[in-house]
């Protein structure tokens, strides 16, 4: 009996995810990515498995706020001017789905593939899949009183629908003990048991051991792209199938899987394929562990800075940023992940920074990753519909570590025929 083949595009936390589950089902698989393992927005984010915090970017309100921000060159969300008109398309269908009916839809289908993706993760341990993970509870803090309310809407939302959740007010006296090296500013808290987060570049690095142990063939370091061919016997569709150009070699699969995040409509695009995909630019900073910092996440509400404790050092992520295919490194853009998190916290950031340059006598250099960025704030996972041997597995925002293996499993059924592509109509990278 022919095994069935499947070759992944992208080495990052939603290809290998699928290159797992694609060999569980029993496909021969390879995966093909330019660069090292972790190198870009899966090595470099919060880290957080967040099934509370599953809602769409596009939501009511955003655009009022967003007008504010746009006056600060260190504002949480900026947009690059562009006259790219997928660029403008993109803008105009995300203002249209910040709306209470369209905001509601899509935090219900991102909470049903979240629903199950912690118990993903316990499976993944238990086949040895070695990554740190933690289980701390989540704290949002807040300085503002009034902002409070949205979230607590947000959270009602999601009460039965999260095995394990729960989530309580904190006073500001519980807070000052939780926290004691918060600032005066910090008014109120919202704590919530059963998120999770992990070190997204050991979860990256686990995860390819792992394929590689169970014969996944990764091919770090080459570039592949997309072509069409004449179709081969049982191949394709129309006489055409899609091939995959790597140096001067075609390659052959029963399924390619797109998995390049903000990258996807570069590789898209030698198959004459676009989907609705815009890069989002995060920042962040690792600052070193001193006393009296965070121990569990964190996460500043107006901020939306994103404070992970690992092991060794504490991680700051936030901003979003719309400027196409660009990792550059804006000082300023960056810098406002640490002048907004001074709000909440009395020196801790101070303290850090000081330790930072102690160590290594240079001041805390920041990271970026590219967030592949829907308009509707949901993943595109599955077939292009002129395409059907091409799976899309991306737009998966800031949940692209904690909905890796959840995305790697529908992958994986829907290459194998187990699950329908009809059945994940609201999935579809067709569907804009």
């Amino acid at each position: 009996m022919t095994s069935r083949t499947a070759i992944v595009l992208g080495a990052g936390s939603i290809g290998l995810s699928s290159a797992y589950y694609l060999r569980k089902t029993g496909f021969d698989v390879t995966v093909i990515d330019p660069e090292p393992l972790a190198a870009r927005a899966s090595g470099h984010n919060a880290g957080w498995l967040i099934p509370s915090m599953s809602t769409p970017v596009p939501a009511p309100g955003i655009l009022p706020q967003a007008l504010k921000w746009m006056t600060r060159k260190d504002s949480p969300l900026y947009i690059s001017p562009s006259a790219d008109p997928h660029f403008l398309a993109f803008l105009l269908r995300t203002l249209q789905h910040c709306t209470e009916s369209r905001f509601s839809r899509g935090a219900q289908i991102l909470a049903r593939l979240s629903a199950g993706s912690l118990p993903l993760f316990d499976d993944l341990t238990a086949d040895g899949v070695e990554f740190e993970r933690h289980s701390d509870p989540l704290t949002m803090l807040f300085t503002d009183p009034h902002k409070v309310e949205g979230r607590v809407h947000e959270l009602e939302t999601l009460d039965g629908k999260l095995p394990g959740f729960s989530w309580r007010h904190m006073s500001r006296d519980d807070l000052s003990t939780y926290a004691p090296s918060l600032s005066d500013k910090v008014v109120a808290g919202i704590q919530s048991e059963g998120d999770q987060s992990v070190d997204p570049a050991s979860f990256v690095r686990g995860l390819a051991a792992a394929c590689e142990r169970d014969g996944v063939e990764l091919r770090l370091g080459e570039t592949a792209s997309l072509v069409t061919s004449p179709a081969s016997a049982g191949r394709g569709s129309d006489g055409v199938e899609v091939t995959v150009q790597v140096g001067g070699r075609r390659l052959r699969a029963d399924k390619v899987v797109v998995a390049a995040g903000a990258w996807t409509n570069e590789l898209l695009s030698g198959i004459g394929e676009r989907i609705a995909l815009q890069a989002g630019k995060g920042y962040g900073y690792d600052l070193p562990l001193v006393d009296d910092g965070p121990t569990a996440p964190v996460y500043l509400a107006e901020a939306k800075v994103a404070i992970t404790p690992l092991d060794d050092r504490v991680r700051l992520a936030g901003t979003m940023g719309f400027s196409g295919i660009d990792e550059t490194i804006d000082a300023v853009r960056a810098g406002g992940i640490l002048s907004g998190s001074r709000e909440y916290f009395a020196d801790w950031i101070h303290r850090a920074q000081d330790a930072a340059f102690d160590h290594n006598g240079r001041a805390l250099n920041p990271w970026t990753g590219l967030r592949p960025t829907t308009p509707d704030g949901v993943p595109m996972i599955g077939p292009l519909a002129n395409h059907p041997e091409v799976l899309v597995a991306t737009g998966h925002v800031m949940l692209g570590i904690s909905l890796g293996p959840t995305t790697g499993r529908l992958i994986a059924e829907l290459a194998s025929g187990e699950t329908s592509a009809e059945s994940l109509a609201d999935l579809s990278p067709d569907r804009f």
